[in-house]
């Protein structure tokens, strides 16, 4: 028999709005276990705390959500109890808490690939993808329990809205005015009470922000605890997504740290030697022994071909990451500028700023720029950012064309677009400026069936996507080694992003995270092997390395440095990781506060890799020298990105 709960009106619906809000406020405990090696292994009473801080942002996104459904229970008529109207009013709760609640279920694995809650803009770079669909279909075998939980939610919404039954009106006993004026009275309060949940405070002052949750956390990877997914998403709606400009010296000063001007080099000529960057996705060096730190049986003979090229080549230990997504890689690597956080260059006021890429630069000087990006086209803006960087024509799926190639989620499988790479570079007149994205090691894991290059060393998928991954590369070299343009190539070998899925502590420690694979081979020898074990380095240094390794004689601007400069002045690797900005040195890693005002820790990274004991001694000059580069870079950085200053030539 079906059992429903009857309640006077207001109370009624008083509950109705209740529940809701509870389940918003339950699933930050979900998040938090689920990604306790990411925000922190939080104690029962440390997650009460800080979900108790979070109660306002959970307000802010139930008033906001639940706006349609309050203002159609409380208007002050008397056909509000009318069955049809009721009715309607439920089914709007449905939808509306549908909205709320089902992103912060899924937000749950998802912050994982993110590093950050999901953003408005996220959200639409996820759904542009035209085989989005298929992609989430993939991942319910991975994440079954989290589909069965939005099936489960959306069914407790229903009975929510339906079991529950305004029975009666509490002013049946009143007279017509005066149940008129405490309608109206409660339609007033009602409206109010809205209001100050989505404004998130009494009194004046800006709204409840994104940044607002650092108040009531001890570290910064616990903000993503006090906030919620479906506020993130609010409050970047519309949102332009600006960097605020940071001010830490005067320009005297700033130039006297570091500066983005690379001058002119006189006499200096074009090398008009080629220049290949292959991109590996998810590249951490958990995979390359010739890499890895940390010693582990689990981990030897994955990627014995890269190790392979490793040994010739020169070879960067501590090379970073800038932040946890594939199209920040690309960003830093390509363009030349940071996304710190969840700022997307195209999806920014940035979008249409002048920027000296490499491909750019060196398309002016007669070099054909290719790049090989086998997903689909506009996925995670990825092809858009690299045309901006200057590539002539980036290869998508679409353009590759033999859908009996793809591989059922992504794109085109990582062998047959190495194959089809060589062949197009072969076309090109030479000197040519070439990039290739791989797609795999990527979730949901899988290698494909018709190719066989013999048994895979490992049975998990994981492993064997890392080990085919490694095959399609060799593919690449086997097939490019024969073509006459190979030995005049520099190939610069580096990973988009650390590996996220592996769930082994060591490897998703704030110092190990972002480290990413880099080397740069030359076939023909000019380049020694070497390993460059003091220099610290990021992707955004890779763009004045090409140029250099180029021979590019004219000023421009880049905000790295050149990697094999002898003469650099600093020596250090900014990132943003785990909801903070880092900077790493030969002696120390250091963490900032979100307005790098703070430093709130300097640790011994050798011996600390997850960075949770700071040092309360240490070398006062190393670290003030590595603050001072750091904030400098910020902001140069920020100053160059609002003014429209990243090209030599705007």
């Amino acid at each position: 028999m079906k059992r429903n709960i009857r309640l006077n009106y207001y109370p009624a619906t008083l509950l109705q709005l209740f529940i809701p809000l509870f389940l918003l406020w339950l699933t930050r405990f979900a998040f938090a276990t689920y990604n306790a090696d990411m925000v922190g292994d939080l104690s029962a009473m440390r997650l009460l705390q800080l979900s108790a801080t979070g109660l306002k942002f959970d307000l802010c996104a139930w008033a906001w959500f639940n706006a349609p459904f309050i203002l159609m229970r409380f208007l002050p008529f008397h056909f509000v109890k009318k069955s049809g109207y009721l009715t309607a009013s439920n089914i709007i709760f449905v939808i509306c808490n549908s909205l709320m609640l089902l992103p912060a279920l899924a937000d749950v694995p998802f912050f994982r690939f993110n590093g950050t809650h999901l953003r408005w803009q996220a959200i639409t770079t996820i759904w542009s993808d035209p085989e989005m669909g298929k992609i989430i279909l993939s991942f319910a075998k991975d994440y079954w329990w989290s589909f069965l939980c939005a099936l489960l939610l959306i069914a407790l919404l229903i009975m929510t809205a339906f079991a529950i039954k305004p029975s009666s009106s509490p002013f049946r006993s009143l007279s017509k005015s005066k149940a008129i004026s405490l309608r109206i009275a409660i339609f007033i309060l009602s409206a109010g009470a809205t209001f100050l949940c989505i404004r998130g405070h009494v009194g004046p002052g800006r709204p409840l922000s994104i940044g607002d949750a650092v108040w009531g956390t001890s570290e910064a990877p616990q903000m993503n605890v006090v906030l919620n997914t479906p506020f993130c998403i609010l409050r970047t709606l519309k949102k332009e997504n600006r960097i605020e400009e940071m001010r830490f010296f005067s320009d005297e000063e700033l130039k006297q740290i570091r500066t983005s001007v690379h001058k002119a080099v006189p006499g200096a000529q074009l090398n008009r030697k080629n220049i290949m960057v292959i991109t590996i996705e998810s590249g951490g060096i958990v995979w390359l022994d010739s890499f890895n730190p940390v010693k582990s049986d689990t981990t030897v003979s994955l990627m014995p071909f890269l190790d392979s090229i490793a040994s010739k080549s020169v070879v960067f230990p501590h090379a970073f990451t800038t932040g946890v997504r594939s199209i920040e890689g690309i960003t830093s690597i390509f363009a030349g500028v940071p996304t710190f956080g969840d700022m997307i260059l195209m999806t920014s006021p940035y979008y249409a700023n002048s920027i000296d890429a490499p491909a750019n630069l060196l398309k002016q000087k007669g070099y054909s720029t290719r790049f090989y990006f086998g997903g689909n086209r506009g996925s995670f803006n990825i092809d858009q950012t690299l045309n901006v960087a200057g590539f002539e024509k980036v290869i998508t799926r679409e353009d590759y064309g033999l859908d009996r190639d793809f591989d059922g989620q992504w794109g085109v499988w990582d062998h047959k677009m190495a194959e089809y790479a060589v062949e197009d570079i072969s076309s090109l007149p030479q000197p040519f400026f070439a990039g290739w994205f791989t797609l795999n090691p990527h979730a949901p894991f899988g290698v494909p069936q018709d190719w066989d290059t013999g048994p895979y060393r490992y049975s998990d998928e994981i492993r064997q996507t890392v080990e085919y991954e490694d095959r399609a590369i060799r593919e690449f070299f086997r097939i490019a080694e024969k073509e006459p343009w190979y030995r005049n190539t520099i190939f610069i070998i580096i990973g988009d992003h650390g590996f996220r899925a592996l769930k082994e502590p060591v490897y998703l420690s704030r110092f190990l995270l972002p480290h990413i694979a880099l080397m740069i081979f030359t076939p023909d020898g000019s380049l020694q092997p070497e390993r460059m074990e003091s220099k610290f380095v990021t992707q955004f240094d890779v763009p004045p390395t090409i140029l250099s390794l180029a021979g590019y004689p004219d000023e421009y601007i880049a905000l790295g440095k050149d990697m094999l400069a002898q003469n650099e002045g600093n020596n250090y690797a900014l990132m943003f990781i785990k909801g903070a900005y880092q900077v790493c040195g030969p002696k120390y890693a250091i963490r900032f506060s979100p307005d790098m005002k703070k430093v709130e820790g300097v640790y011994d990274w050798k011996n600390d890799y997850d960075m949770n004991r700071p040092l309360t001694k240490y070398d006062e000059a190393e670290v003030k020298a590595m603050t001072d580069w750091a904030r400098a870079f910020m902001q140069d950085y920020t100053f160059r990105l609002n003014r429209n200053q990243l090209s030599a030539t705007k």
